[in-house]
C-alpha cells in the first residue's frame, strides 16, 4: 500500500510539472502519428495508374503541424499544407526546412488554389470536421482531370505486445468515453468506424476503399498522454490528464516514471480514394 501511495504522489507531482512546462504544440508535432509507408505508396500508385502527367502540385488539407504534408514532398514539385488553425500552421512553418513545402491558413471549404492546379488532394484524420459536400466540390475544382482525392483516418491507439494490454486499453477507452465523447461525439464515431459512413464516399465513379494499413510505434507514457491531450478539437483539463497518466502507470505497476516508461502502440489506417474523371 505504501508503495502505491508513493507512486501516486510521485506521478502526480511529475505530471503537474510536465503539463505546466511542456509546449503542447511542439509535443503534438513530435508525437502525432504518421501514416505507414504502405499507405503513401498506395496513394501514389493509384494516382499514377490513371494520370501520366508530371506530378507538380499536391495539397494536404487539415494538415495540422505538417508531418504528413512532408511525406508527399519527395514526389511532387511543390506541396502545400492548409489548416484552419493559425497555431498549427505557425508550428508547421517553424518546423519546415523544405523549400518545396509551404503552409497556409485556410478552410477546407474554400481552398486558395486556382482551378485545375493540383494533381492530388489529401486529408489525414481531418475530413470528419469538414462540410464534406462543399469540400468535395472544392477538391474537384482544384484537381486536374485524372487527379485524385485521398482521405485517410486511423482508430485510437491500442497497446500491443504487453500482457496487460487489455487493461491498459481500457484506461484509454475510459478517458475517451467519459470526456472526449461528449465534446467530439460524432468525430469519435467517425474515426472508430474508419470512415465507413456513406458521407465519406468520394463522389466519383472511380472510387474505392483500400486495404487496412497498420502502423506500430513506441512511445513513452508521457508522450502518449501529450498525444491524447493534443487531439484536434479537444480541450481537456490538466487534472484529467494527470489522473489518466497516474491510472495508466498504476495499471502497469512499474516503478519507473512516465517519461522513462515505454509502450508499443498500434493503429489501423483506412484509406479512401477517388479519381476525377479525365473528360
Amino acid at each position: 500500500m505504501w508503495f502505491r501511495t508513493f507512486l501516486r504522489t510521485e506521478y502526480f507531482i511529475m505530471s503537474q510539472r510536465f503539463f505546466k512546462e511542456k509546449n503542447v504544440a511542439a509535443a503534438y508535432a513530435k508525437t502525432r502519428l504518421k501514416p505507414p509507408a504502405s499507405l503513401v505508396r498506395s496513394i501514389l500508385d493509384y494516382l499514377r495508374s490513371g494520370y501520366d502527367g508530371p506530378l507538380k502540385a499536391a495539397v494536404d488539407v487539415g494538415c495540422g503541424s505538417g508531418q504528413c504534408t512532408h511525406l508527399l514532398a519527395p514526389h511532387f514539385t511543390s506541396v502545400v499544407g492548409v489548416d484552419i488553425s493559425e497555431g498549427q500552421i505557425a508550428e508547421a512553418v517553424k518546423l519546415n526546412e523544405n523549400q518545396a513545402v509551404a503552409f497556409r491558413v485556410s478552410r477546407a471549404e474554400s481552398l486558395p488554389f486556382p482551378d485545375g492546379s493540383q494533381q492530388l488532394v489529401t486529408s489525414g484524420q481531418a475530413c470528419h470536421w469538414f462540410d464534406l459536400p462543399v469540400f468535395f466540390k472544392e477538391a474537384d475544382r482544384i484537381l486536374v482531370p485524372g487527379g485524385v482525392v485521398a482521405l485517410y483516418c486511423y482508430d485510437e491507439e491500442r497497446i500491443v505486445h504487453h500482457q496487460l494490454a487489455e487493461k491498459l486499453n481500457g484506461v484509454i477507452d475510459e478517458l475517451v468515453d467519459s470526456i472526449f465523447a461528449e465534446i467530439w461525439k460524432e468525430g469519435i464515431y467517425d474515426v472508430r468506424g474508419l470512415y465507413q459512413e456513406p458521407k465519406f464516399n468520394i463522389p466519383y465513379p472511380d472510387f474505392f476503399r483500400d486495404k487496412i494499413h497498420i502502423s506500430e510505434r513506441e512511445l513513452t507514457v508521457e508522450e502518449l498522454t501529450i498525444l491524447i491531450s493534443s487531439w484536434p478539437g479537444i480541450s481537456i483539463a490538466e487534472k484529467d490528464l494527470v489522473e489518466f497518466q497516474e491510472k495508466f502507470m498504476l495499471t502497469l505497476g512499474v516503478s519507473t516514471h512516465p517519461e522513462h516508461t515505454r509502450i508499443q502502440l498500434r493503429n489501423n489506417f483506412q484509406l479512401i480514394m477517388g479519381r476525377k474523371p479525365s473528360a
